[in-house]
């Protein structure tokens, strides 16, 4: 008679990360995860029955997002054209809160600033419909110098017109007070869209560095996709500020079903490993800002890391235990030096 095996707890423990063969996401046709946008630096208010005109460097929200004119006082007679503007760039903190303050009514949130006056000195209230209406100004928030690498900046920037049907777009944040403050045209809202652009990294495809057992189950191959589920934004290379905070890891879980239609569960933990810089050619010293781009000359107070993620497939979802057990070999493989690097 066989003797029956005893359950077995994890079926595979892998290493994921940046391999020999990870391609360039960006560059796939698919552009399934692809350069992420400039975040929105600034925000400005024109009038245009004034004579202003987009400032340099900015875009005009013309329109909703449904085709109507995003004038701050459409429909009202004799009031100004007023626009909102954005700039993108990588100059500065990006902004990571938008909001609309009523003057007189309510205080400045801390860390807010007021747009006071348009690029021309002309007064950016919003509500111009004379004495006695309440005054009203666009006000952001934007990410402390220390805090700007890895934090959600705001990407872009919307108005709707709720009483023309159009409703807030989808991953967007609404700002619940209305543009227009007066006793004619339609009501107005701010909406705009939060997530983390980073300046200088490299997104590649996930790839598989190591894994054990080496060879496969008989009822349960290791499955090809499961690189790309312990790190679904990509095996990265990344140039920081010397001095940037140490990053913490993240956990993380995922469920797959395998060809029998059996669950099986992943627990991977994500993390940050320095990258030598003699690794990279030249053109991706260039976009990881590691060079001057006029003489290219190195720059010396940046250092280069890479993102990496260990994980284990298991039938049992006993999450709390896995992530002590990854968190435990991450904090020694962080002890070292070792004779043996995590992947054996």
């Amino acid at each position: 008679m066989a003797e029956e095996k005893s359950p077995q707890l994890v079926d595979y423990f892998v290493v994921a990360g940046l391999t020999d063969a990870s391609k360039l996401l960006e560059e796939e046709s698919s552009n399934r995860l692809a350069r992420p946008t400039d975040p929105i630096t600034d925000v400005a208010v024109i009038i245009r029955s004034l004579g202003e005109d987009v400032p340099q460097g900015f875009t005009c929200i013309e329109t909703t997002p449904w085709g109507h004119p995003a004038d701050l006082n459409s429909g009202i007679i004799n009031n100004p054209q007023m626009y909102v503007c954005y700039k993108r760039g990588r100059d500065k903190p990006p902004i990571v809160e938008l909001g609309i303050l009523y003057e007189g009514k309510e205080r400045l949130k801390p860390g807010y600033h007021v747009i006071e006056t348009t690029p021309y000195s002309h007064s950016a209230n919003l509500n111009t419909g004379g004495p006695g209406h309440q005054r009203t100004f666009l006000t952001f928030r934007r990410t402390p110098e220390s805090q700007a690498l890895n934090t959600p900046g705001v990407t872009d920037i919307c108005l709707i017109i709720p009483s023309k049907g159009e409703s807030t777009p989808h991953t967007f944040c609404k700002v619940d007070k209305n543009l227009n403050t007066g006793m004619f045209g339609p009501a107005l809202f701010l909406c705009y869209k939060r997530s983390v652009a980073k300046a200088h990294a490299l997104v590649y495809e996930a790839g598989l560095l190591s894994r054990y057992p080496e060879s496969d189950s008989e009822t349960f191959p290791l499955p090809e996709s499961v690189p790309v589920f312990c790190l679904p934004m990509g095996a990265t290379i990344e140039s920081w500020p010397v001095d940037t905070p140490y990053r913490l890891p993240v956990f993380s879980t995922f469920v797959l079903t395998s060809s029998t239609g059996e669950k099986v569960y992943g627990a991977a933990i994500e993390f940050y490993e320095s990258y030598p810089r003699e690794r990279l050619s030249d053109k991706q010293c260039v976009r990881l800002g590691l060079v001057s781009v006029v003489d290219h000359r190195p720059i010396t107070n940046k250092s280069t890391h890479t993102k990496k993620s260990i994980c284990v497939l298991s039938h049992w979802p006993l999450f709390d235990v896995f992530q002590k057990f990854l968190t435990f070999i991450y904090r020694y493989s962080v002890s070292g030096p070792h004779v043996l690097p995590i992947e054996k």
